[in-house]
């Protein structure tokens, strides 16, 4: 998950929110203010409910971000880079570079998020026995991120996929099995079948007991359903690509311009001609870069027949992947970035272009003959 709004980086990782998480804190805010805090602590204002509701509530999310800053560190340690961590409304997620590839790397990455939130709730319970007022803001912030840690910790560890205690569970699976698509199966159904408990369990109290109990947890359970079912889909999909090699699907005889070709040229000689959207860019049959219509749509269009290719093209950052690499990591590379394609180097040598739209060709064909 993308953030919608960036906010500051931790150790090279960027902390952003996605726009659902303004009402979650709205959510929580209003709960604690309203419901929580009053019941507890009778007696303070109206005001100093809504501030300490306000303050635990974004409390709740810098306990989510230690957890996913956990996973992030431990990823980072493995080796798998962590670009950055969204909150959002059902809590958190790392945005991996990459996907574990041994079971113990997955397993070391999931458990300790719980564990955190576990040894977070322990410290916040334990400074609940220290000499203060109980009856303060302050002590019922302490504890009340207690709890709620401690029922995240346990809550992640439930073993269905994709929470945390899922992906130990596909961890053990996968080391057992050597099979990480049988694994990820497994554990896809065991998150569905909680996905479809929690349903149940939200319809319940909606009906009998609270209403917007029972539907936040119906939310979390649909989450989780269909959660689980992308992921095993995604994971489905990566092991298909990863048999099929980008030299079966790149097309020969790929059009070129040199750095020195107009803008003018291009538009006319590429873009209208040929309708393509992007193009290589290669300096005595070596590859220099990448020239897009998002390159050309900067420059001014009485510009065109006088500027180079060379002053808009894309030299660096350069996606590239070679004629041996596998379609997986072409996708991967495509929508990690959010480029619409990356280039095929051969040997440094220009091999032409795989867009997105290619792959996407390639599954649908594959879907609507059965082949798997």
């Amino acid at each position: 998950m993308k953030p919608t709004f960036k906010l500051f980086r931790v150790a090279g990782i960027t902390i952003g929110v996605h726009y659902t998480w303004i009402f979650a804190v709205i959510f929580f805010s209003w709960t604690l203010a309203a419901v929580y805090f009053p019941a507890g602590y009778p007696g303070w204002s109206t005001a100093m409910y809504w501030i300490t509701g306000i303050g635990g509530a974004l409390l709740i999310f810098v306990s989510v971000l230690l957890h996913e800053m956990a996973h992030s560190l431990v990823a980072n340690a493995r080796g798998i880079p962590v670009h950055s961590i969204t909150l959002f409304i059902l809590g958190g997620a790392s945005n991996l570079d990459d996907e574990p590839q041994k079971p113990a790397s997955e397993f070391a990455m999931a458990i300790v998020g719980p564990v955190t939130s576990l040894i977070l709730g322990a410290i916040f319970y334990g400074l609940t026995y220290l000499p203060i007022d109980n009856t303060t803001p302050q002590f019922a912030i302490i504890g009340y991120l207690a709890i709620i840690n401690i029922y995240l910790g346990i809550f992640n560890l439930l073993p269905g996929f994709p929470m945390d205690g899922g992906r130990v569970l596909r961890s053990l699976i996968w080391g057992a099995t050597n099979n990480l698509s049988r694994a990820t199966n497994i554990a896809a159904v065991v998150g569905q079948v909680f996905g479809w408990a929690f349903i149940a369990l939200g319809v319940f109290l909606m009906i009998s007991v609270n209403f917007v109990d029972g539907l936040w947890i119906a939310f979390i359970g649909w989450f989780l359903n269909s959660s689980a079912d992308a992921s095993r889909k995604e994971v489905a999909l990566r092991e298909r690509l990863s048999h099929v090699k980008v030299r079966e699907l790149m097309r020969e005889n790929v059009a070129t311009i040199k750095p020195e070709t107009t803008v003018q040229d291009m538009v006319t000689n590429i873009f209208e001609k040929q309708h393509g959207r992007a193009v290589p860019v290669c300096h005595d049959g070596k590859l220099a870069g990448i020239a897009t219509i998002t390159d050309v749509k900067k420059v001014p269009q009485v510009k065109w027949a006088t500027t180079p290719v060379s002053k808009i093209m894309t030299s660096d950052p350069l996606y590239t992947v070679a004629p041996e690499d596998n379609l997986n990591k072409a996708m991967m590379l495509i929508a990690r970035n959010d480029v619409n394609q990356v280039v095929i180097s051969d040997q440094g040598k220009c091999g032409g272009l795989l867009s997105r739209g290619d792959i996407i060709r390639l599954i649908q064909m594959h879907n609507e003959l059965g082949i798997r």
